[in-house]
């Protein structure tokens, strides 16, 4: 204290003001830019977890929509009766007016599957319009029976351009606890 005494009174303002700023800055650097830094990092944090629930919201969504997708179509499979999967589509190429462009249709190998069999016919067509193969790609897709359409291979022919050479597989699935 016997520093003060000798000082001036500008030199002990001086001497007061420098040691409040510090006071001032050590607070500030020990105990408020902590602080700060932690609110900033937890807003960062907070701005980040609620783009993750929007993300989480919208697989959510997805993910229910692809799931009644999936029950209808289970639904629409186990309603189904027992059906040739060649006869059905030699009745749907008559109805389109196909049925002499078919050069061949044969059985295909099918991925396995816990729950279903799947049976699946590779369908060859030749010197078809486009217009002929619309119609019977249609009647496909539109069959009672759960009929989908995989692998399609359109090309047209070269003597002609507006008929077309097709080839294309035809599934479809059985739960395997129907068979029997």
């Amino acid at each position: 204290m016997n520093f003060l005494q000798t000082l001036q009174m500008r030199e002990k303002v001086l001497v007061v003001c420098a040691a409040v700023a510090i006071i001032l800055a050590l607070v500030y650097w020990l105990a408020i830019d902590p602080l700060l830094s932690n609110a900033t990092r937890l807003d960062r944090q907070i701005r980040n977890a609620q783009q993750e629930l929007e993300t989480l919201h919208a697989h959510r969504r997805e993910y229910l929509q692809r799931q009644l997708v999936l029950d209808h179509i289970n639904t629409q499979i186990k309603q189904q009766t027992n059906f040739s999967i060649f006869s059905r589509l030699e009745e749907l190429a008559l109805n389109a007016g196909t049925r002499d462009k078919i050069l061949h249709m044969k059985p295909t190998a099918s991925s396995p599957s816990e729950a279903y069999t799947e049976e699946s016919v590779e369908i060859k067509m030749e010197g078809v319009t486009l217009e002929q193969l619309k119609t019977y790609l249609y009647e496909i897709e539109q069959s009672p029976q759960f009929l989908k359409i995989k692998r399609l291979y359109i090309k047209p022919r070269l003597n002609d351009r507006q008929l077309l050479s097709v080839t294309f597989r035809v599934s479809t699935f059985t739960p395997k606890d129907q068979q029997g």
